[in-house]
């Protein structure tokens, strides 16, 4: 595995420029969002669909189609999450110069 830091241990402008983009985008919030918006577009869908059915299985309450909207909305904030409270890039870089300072010092190596 190679080294991605630069001799002195810290990482260039355009690593770190990378390295939050990559973090950024493999966000939990961004992963569950999806997931939850892809949910209750299908189950909006099956709702929109077996609008006679659901009723008399539930009671009354069209619940596919209630628990669509909610699994859309759940879904939506969390985008609204991530992208109004992103992780600060000071901590992501902070995280993998630390990682490579720890990395460094079990292989016996002083970065600074």
């Amino acid at each position: 595995m190679a080294d991605t830091t630069t001799p002195s241990g810290s990482l260039t402008e355009d690593e770190k420029a990378a390295l939050v983009r990559s973090t950024r985008r493999l966000d939990l919030r961004r992963i569950l969002g999806g997931l939850f918006l892809l949910y209750g577009v299908i189950t909006t869908i099956v709702g929109i669909v077996h609008w006679e059915s659901d009723p008399k299985m539930t009671g009354g309450i069209h619940i596919n189609l209630w628990v669509g909207l909610a699994m859309l909305a759940a879904g939506l904030l969390f985008f609204l999450w991530d992208r109004l409270a992103p992780v600060p890039a000071e901590d992501i870089v902070g995280q993998a110069e630390a990682e490579a300072h720890q990395r460094a010092a079990g292989e016996g190596r002083d970065l600074g």
